[in-house]
């Protein structure tokens, strides 16, 4: 037995000195998300951002995460962009979204990024969310390595990191760039520390992938943000370096921002295409400028379930929308005691002035916001969710040297308890000002017991830390209080996933039948299968909700289909029964439009009775579930997807980018695709113009006799990204194999050698 653990031992000390921390790091995100991994809550969003299902909860039907663009767009578009990879095909067009649009384009599907190929798994979504969580975290214990931290301190931080506001909240695109703020601030300090040797490359390979990740990962938006923090961390450390090498530091990462952009041209083109033709709502022209969160929200940074699970209490529903994250309570008290730090102290200054004046820019405190809106691009930005995550990193970061400090100075250990003392006197405030918009919310009694738990956790937590102050000379001491601030960020984290449903009883019967009858043919969903669920079960649906939106389908909609209709980039069911009648209404006084938008289906729920008006226009019922959820319905007369108005074709098709066409005559050949740039057509092989009809629609001329038509998407200058990017792919990876070349010193500098004659 001695023996064989003798093994053991003696194989660990063989391993990579980090091999430990980065095993506490994933131990911790799977316990983070124990809850979804034993299977006791479901991850599955439809449950709460579709009605094709019947769920069964926990304690309440609550939900796991703020935004539903996890549902509408990250589940969906990420499982499609996968199976498209598998299948061999790039990720370019989404054929079951609207009129079909871009994919890639899109941005938020984050269709090119490596990791979305893990939405082909089954529970893609949490595999992908833990990737995200762990990258986050080892980036963040590196990156606090390079900073000098001891090793349990740098493995705090980055569990710390790895269990963040964001990650434990949000749960659509926003979160994916935040993995890698950390992984680019680690290549800038990789830069530095090399500065001095000629030889030392990797800071700027690391810095360069972790630029192109954050745009691959499908929300430009944070990237940003996370780089005007990461611009501001590179200048403050810049002085930290002697004179003499500062201007190689700043060369490196010049190179490193000029490789990573380039590597992500293949994603940003398409982006940048796609919104040339693009309604992007508030994102343009100062649309966000004014945004901020009520003060009231303010409380949730410091005691994130102060009202209840996440859209629990109905008066506090536009704090939920426009946040992005929180502060725990302990992670808060040591970033105070981290502030006041001798060592490092450019950095820590950068660092507490970086989230104080954050968290005045989101509630728009002193007009800090206004201020910040001088800076290109972020009046047109939702300021207050995505400036978050740069924020926590800056608070998780002090709250590092906090720890440091306590471990290593007798004045820390005198502060702490006084930092403590200003945290309780902040949590107190918080549930006293919060108290007003929790008066009269009725919960039940597990409901109750639960909140009560969650209201009692930060004040538990900061007692703990309390005690450990009082016993500061202790030896352990500075890790006790790591295991507190670990401990309570762990419990916070896990909460939202105990919200989550226990069982869903999905309605695979509609599902079932609309993918085995529905061909090339479309269906309207009256709020039953939200988009973009059908993309995720490769239906075609005339429904639509993303930003940024096709302007021409958005002018579509408001010309033939819904006037009137808002957001412009939604074209779904909003105010239950009420919406779905309005759509049915609308239905009726532009059925024709309908049909000539090839669609043939209506997914209607149960509870809401087909009108007469639309039973006279010959729709009828063809398939009704067995739970009770939803009917179908048929169309009498849809326009084919590939059609001839004017001449008598046949048509044989298998797919919506191939047909075999025959015709008597010439004619006009309409396919009911979105025209974009981008599409290209081909007759018997020969490229063809292409010409829009109706504002959207697709034709082109066919001949006498029969044609083989083929079409094709590519983004407009995709072909351009690509190049570049192989481009500055094979340098990145030349000067890799150039750093790694012996170097030979010269001959007239070899140091003659003097036989010994002794």
């Amino acid at each position: 037995m001695r023996d064989a653990w003798g093994k053991i031992v003696d194989t660990y000390r063989r391993l990579p000195g980090a091999t430990g921390p980065l095993v506490i790091i994933f131990l911790g995100v799977c316990v983070g998300n124990a809850l979804y991994l034993t299977g006791f809550s479901l991850i599955n969003p439809i449950s709460w951002t579709a009605g094709v299902s019947q769920i069964l909860c926990h304690v309440s039907c609550g939900r796991s995460m703020i935004d539903p663009n996890v549902g509408y767009i990250s589940q969906p578009l990420g499982h499609l962009a996968a199976e498209d990879l598998l299948h061999g095909h790039l990720p370019f067009w989404n054929y079951f979204e609207g009129l079909g649009q871009p994919l890639a384009g899109e941005m938020q599907s984050a269709a090119l990024f490596p990791l979305t190929i893990l939405f082909a798994l089954p529970s893609g979504l949490l595999w992908f969310h833990m990737s995200l969580e762990f990258i986050a975290g080892v980036s963040t214990y590196f990156l606090a390595r390079r900073l000098s931290l001891p090793v349990f301190i740098a493995t705090a931080a980055g569990l710390l990191f790895a269990l963040n506001g964001t990650f434990a909240w949000l749960g659509n695109a926003v979160l994916n760039p935040v993995a890698f703020l950390p992984m680019l601030l680690l290549g800038i300090e990789m830069i530095y520390s090399a500065a001095s040797k000629s030889s030392a490359r990797r800071g700027w390979y690391v810095a360069a992938f972790a630029i192109a990740f954050s745009l691959y990962a499908g929300f430009p938006e944070v990237a940003y943000m996370d780089g005007l923090f990461c611009l501001g961390w590179a200048i403050v450390r810049l002085f930290s370096l002697e004179k003499t090498i500062r201007w190689v530091a700043v060369r490196r990462v010049a190179l490193a921002g000029v490789v990573g952009a380039f590597l992500a041209l293949p994603i940003l083109v398409p982006f940048d295409d796609f919104l040339k033709v693009a309604y992007v709502g508030p994102h343009t022209n100062g649309g966000e400028s004014l945004i901020h969160l009520p003060i009231h929200a303010m409380s949730m940074f410091i005691d994130p379930y102060i009202y209840g699970g996440i859209f629990s209490n109905a008066t506090t529903y536009n704090f939920w929308g426009g946040i992005g994250g929180y502060f725990a309570a302990s992670v808060l008290a040591l970033a105070l005691l981290g502030l006041w730090g001798r060592n490092q102290r450019s950095l820590r200054i950068f660092l507490g002035c970086w989230a104080f004046l954050g968290t005045l820019a989101i509630f728009n405190l002193l007009y800090v916001h206004q201020v910040l809106n001088v800076i290109p691009e972020v009046k047109n930005l939702a300021l207050s969710r995505y400036l978050m995550p740069s924020c926590e990193l800056a608070v998780i970061a002090l709250a590092a040297f906090g720890i440091w400090d306590f471990a290593t100075s007798k004045r820390a250990k005198r502060l702490i308890n006084v930092t403590n003392v200003v945290t309780s006197l902040f949590l107190l405030v918080a549930a006293l000002t919060a108290s007003s918009l929790n008066r009269g919310v009725v919960n039940g009694h597990k409901a109750r017991i639960l909140i009560m738990v969650l209201h009692a956790a930060p004040f538990v937590a900061l007692a703990l830390l309390i005690i450990v102050g009082v016993l500061a000379n202790k030896r352990l001491s500075a890790l006790l209080i790591a295991l507190v601030v670990v401990g309570e960020s762990l419990f916070l984290f896990v909460v939202p996933s105990a919200e989550a449903a226990k069982s869903i009883d999905l309605d695979t019967g509609v599902i079932s039948y609309l993918q085995q009858h529905q061909g090339e043919d479309r269906v309207l969903d009256f709020g039953v299968l939200n988009a973009n669920w059908a993309s995720q079960y490769d239906i075609n649906s005339l429904s639509a909700i993303d930003l940024p939106f096709p302007r021409s389908y958005s002018n579509f909609i408001q010309r033939q289909l819904f006037p009137g209709l808002t957001p412009a980039n939604q074209f779904v069911i909003h105010g239950g029964i009420t919406g779905i009648t309005e759509q049915e209404t609308e239905l009726a006084q532009h059925f024709r439009a309908y049909e000539d938008a090839s669609v043939k289906y209506l997914l209607i729920n149960d509870k809401v009775p087909l009108l007469a008006s639309l039973v006279k226009l010959g729709v009828r019922p063809v398939y009704e579930d067995t739970l009770g959820i939803a009917t179908v319905y048929e169309l009498p007369h849809p326009r084919a997807f590939f059609s001839t108005p004017s001449a008598s074709c046949t048509f044989v098709s298998t797919t919506d980018n191939a047909v075999d066409v025959t015709c008597p005559s010439s004619a006009t050949l309409v396919r009911t695709e979105l025209s974009m740039k981008g599409w290209r057509a081909y007759v018997n092989g020969t490229e063809v113009t292409i010409h829009t009809r109706d504002g959207v629609y697709q034709e082109i001329s066919v001949p006498a006799g029969t044609s083989q038509v083929t079409f094709a998407f590519t983004p407009p200058h995709e072909k351009y990204a690509i190049l570049l990017a192989l481009l500055a792919a094979l340098f990145l990876i030349g000067d890799w194999v150039y750093g790694r070349r012996p170097r030979h010193t010269p001959r007239h500098k070899r140091q003659k050698t003097v036989p010994n004659t002794e």
